[in-house]
């Protein structure tokens, strides 16, 4: 192919990537979410990301859902509830798992959310190794705070109502209206809910 044709064929490409990135942003728009000009989200085209009304997304912000690297018959998936907050520079990976975050979370600045992890045993090199695929979510449950610069890890369940710590390492699930904190990250304490 002559040097020509390909340098066509990669601008082609670019704007249709471009036109689909313009009419997905106007068309969440539409639904009342908000997506920083700097926020990227990205997917493949046979896998979901869904935000539901209200949803915003933060600058600097990274979306992603992915099968590269995935095992056959994986569809990664990411669903964002009502009025969450996505605040700035989070990383949200949902390559090779899913990633479902409730209706009225806080998710403030540096949040690292991963749905899979490479796998480990394997002749592989690491960067080469599929994902794994028996640790393959994260859920988080509805009215969750998750505090500046946590990690939540693959597996993991945080509960309704739960805070969990800035900085935290959240490796196991967490029952409702948890309050957790540290590396690795464990309950503290519970919140008292005043009705």
């Amino acid at each position: 192919m002559s040097r020509a044709i390909y340098f066509v064929l990669l601008m082609v490409k670019d704007a249709l990537n471009y036109l689909s990135h313009v009419g997905f942003r106007a068309k969440m728009r539409a639904n009342r979410v908000r997506i920083d000009k700097t926020a990227s989200v990205f997917k493949q085209d046979k896998n979901e990301v869904i935000l539901h009304p209200g949803v915003s997304i933060g600058k600097g912000s990274v979306i992603t859902c992915s099968d590269e690297m995935a095992k056959p018959g994986v569809q990664s998936r990411i669903e964002i509830g009502a009025d969450t907050a996505i605040n700035e520079y989070n990383n949200i990976r949902a390559s090779g798992g899913e990633i479902v975050i409730g209706k009225k979370c806080i998710i403030s600045q540096y949040v690292s959310m991963i749905a899979s992890n490479h796998e480990i045993n394997t002749t592989e090199f690491m960067k080469d190794a599929l994902w794994d695929n028996v640790k393959t979510s994260v859920t988080i449950g509805d009215d969750v705070w998750i505090g500046a610069g946590a990690v939540i890890l693959p597996g993991v369940q945080v509960g309704n109502g739960c805070v969990i710590a800035s900085g935290a390492i959240v490796t196991k699930s967490v029952p409702d209206y948890s309050i957790v904190a540290g590396v690795p990250a464990k309950v503290v304490s519970q919140r008292q809910i005043h009705h």
